[in-house]
């Protein structure tokens, strides 16, 4: 029997081998392209984990901050801790031994995996909202900066959103003014429950609530605004001098930024016992006083402070930061309470 033979020309052969090259090429380009599919994926995970745990420790930096604030308020208010820094003078007192001012001045915490910037700020260094008289807050909106009807406006709509009438001041507004607002909503007739109810007035706008910016030590700019002078917690109208911030003094008593300066160097050696040592230590406020001084306390009434950390890595890069009011008590089991805590302020 014959067989017969196939030949394949070599064009053929090189056709069929062509097409198996080509098929393998696609399939390395395929196995290829999971590949770096999955590569790209394990990093994503990777990168995602990483961040994660470096938030974690950032946040866990920033509750320590929180944490030694509260510690130190407590100090402040230790009848024994009190009398051992009474009896040592400042030079003899280590750097962590040292009372804290609170007055909103940064305080630093080293961590290995980073660092923790704390600022305390007595409640009593601002003006209780829902107490100011309307002269002291027509003084204050003007030293911020409004003039005219736009300060009247402010002034008389706080004063008519806290009092529990509705008859409106002559720059003011009520329930007719509110209810015909694109969104509706009542006049308050009553005391604040927080600060940011301000946002709810009419007048008051997000910058002036969040802050102008004003120049401060060496030309650096920093914002003063209605959340940094006022508070729901503070005692009354009075300043604790020896814990409001420096902008807020400006703005509260109206005295110029050099008078601050002084006054705020003053207090870092001690606090301000009553006006007779203020003025002793201080005597350039004598011309100021007498407008002034009503306005003026030296110690702290309320129990209430207002902490905030925040936390930064040791390379930098991200930051993680808490704010809260506490209140601190001795009498109570844990010697404070926390009335607000607020994450991610950063």
């Amino acid at each position: 029997m014959n067989r017969k033979e196939i030949h394949h020309s070599p064009f053929e052969l090189m056709n069929q081998r062509g097409i198996a090259l080509l098929m393998v090429l696609w399939i390395i380009a395929g196995l290829s392209v999971i590949v770096l599919e999955f590569c790209f994926g394990m990093r994503t995970e990777v990168h995602i984990t990483k961040h994660y745990k470096e938030e974690l420790q950032l946040y866990e930096m920033a509750k320590g901050g929180v944490c030694r604030a509260i510690v130190e308020l407590i100090y402040k208010q230790d009848p024994r801790i009190q009398q051992k820094r009474k009896t040592l003078d400042s030079e003899e007192l280590k750097p962590e031994e040292k009372e804290w001012i609170t007055d909103g001045r940064p305080y630093l915490l080293s961590f290995d995996q980073g660092r923790c910037e704390i600022k305390v700020m007595g409640e009593d260094g601002k003006v209780n909202i829902n107490t100011v008289s309307e002269s002291l807050l027509r003084k204050i909106i003007g030293n911020l900066g409004l003039e005219g009807e736009e300060r009247d406006i402010v002034v008389d709509s706080i004063m008519d959103w806290r009092d529990p009438d509705d008859f409106y001041r002559l720059n003011g507004a009520e329930n007719d003014y509110y209810r015909s607002l694109p969104e509706p909503y009542e006049c308050k007739n009553g005391p604040l429950d927080s600060l940011e109810e301000l946002l709810l007035v009419r007048g008051i706008t997000p910058q002036l609530f969040d802050g102008i910016k004003m120049k401060e030590e060496e030309d650096k700019e920093e914002r003063i605004g209605l959340k940094h002078i006022f508070s729901i917690y503070a005692s009354g109208e009075q300043l604790d001098i020896n814990s409001a911030s420096p902008l807020v003094m400006r703005i509260v008593l109206g005295i110029p930024k050099e008078m601050v300066q002084l006054v705020s160097k003053a207090r870092e050696e001690k606090p301000f016992e009553n006006q007779m040592d203020l003025l002793r230590r201080v005597p350039e406020l004598s011309p100021f006083m007498g407008e002034m001084g009503r306005y003026i306390i030296y110690r702290t009434i309320s129990p209430y402070f207002t902490i905030e950390s925040k936390a930064t890595g040791a390379e930098g890069g991200y930051a993680r930061g808490l704010k809260t009011i506490v209140r601190i008590d001795l009498m109570d089991k844990n010697k404070y309470r926390i009335i607000q805590w607020v994450d991610s302020i950063f």
